[in-house]
């Protein structure tokens, strides 16, 4: 499984609901890396500033994309309860770890 570190920053989002979209990261990359396989390490910042979120990556010590992957609250919101709308932040996330890898994807 690969190890997933993240840090992350929050202005508007109350304690339970930052605790849930951590996880939630956290977990859907630990996802990805097992699935893939394309990386054993993954250093993740993510930021939310009312209510705009915005995700970097560096994997395996690479980071090859300088442009954060913008999130919508309400997307990782929903992506904890609807299928749907995790399976779209999962695809999301595995769309921009391979622009990280500079990986043409």
């Amino acid at each position: 499984m690969a190890e997933v570190r993240l840090t992350a920053a929050f202005s508007t989002v109350p304690g339970p609901d930052r605790e849930a979209i951590e996880r939630l990261l956290t977990e859907t990359a630990e996802q990805l890396g097992a699935e893939d396989g394309s990386f054993s390490r993954a250093r993740l910042v993510f930021t939310e500033s009312d209510e705009r979120c915005a995700l970097t990556a560096e994997l395996d010590g690479v980071k090859r994309e300088g442009v954060p992957l913008q999130l919508e609250l309400e997307q990782l919101e929903d992506a904890q309860s609807a299928p749907g709308a995790r399976a779209q932040l999962k695809e999301a996330l595995r769309l921009y770890f391979r622009r990280v890898k500079g990986v043409a994807g």
